[in-house]
């Protein structure tokens, strides 16, 4: 597993975070500062090469909790890649090829596994008690104590 170090900003805020779970249409930022889904962000992501890759991206999820296990942080789903990060995607995961992304061999000939989605019931939307916003929580996760991804009060399911 790879992380960089990432910059990114939405609403005139900016801060630096190190950025995870790569993939072609997303990727993860781990960060106490997550803004809520549905935010558009600009992303900057250094790079092992030494170049930095500028992406746009909206939020699809936001995770805040004090559990230690949990990664904090926003699930982000890229609606802008640079060729910069098609190419890295293309030497790290053999996947991603654009039109515009320069022709690099990928170092692995190993056929890519495709990730099964989760099943929509898998997911509750909880609507927060304090600011009224809809939260999606993974039914894996309510042990875990999830809070609101827009104010970080603790959500409360009802039976």
């Amino acid at each position: 597993m790879r992380r960089l170090e990432t910059e990114f900003s939405a609403e005139g805020q900016n801060y630096r975070a190190i950025s995870s779970d790569f993939s072609c249409g997303g990727l993860f930022i781990r960060t106490n500062h997550a803004f809520v889904p549905g935010t558009l962000i600009d992303i900057t992501i250094h790079l092992p090469d030494g170049n930095s890759s500028r992406l746009k991206g909206t939020v699809k999820r936001a995770l805040k909790t004090p559990v230690v296990s949990l990664k904090n942080g926003m699930g982000i789903e890229l609606i802008e890649k640079d060729p910069f990060y098609s190419r890295f995607m293309l030497t790290f995961t053999g996947e991603c090829e654009e039109e515009t992304a320069p022709p690099v061999s990928p170092r692995s000939q190993e056929p890519i596994r495709e990730i099964p989605k989760p099943a929509a019931d898998e997911f509750l939307i909880v609507t927060c008690g304090q600011c009224s916003v809809k939260n999606k929580v993974n039914r894996s996760r309510i042990a875990a104590g999830p809070r609101c991804g827009k104010c970080g009060s603790p959500l409360v399911f009802q039976a």
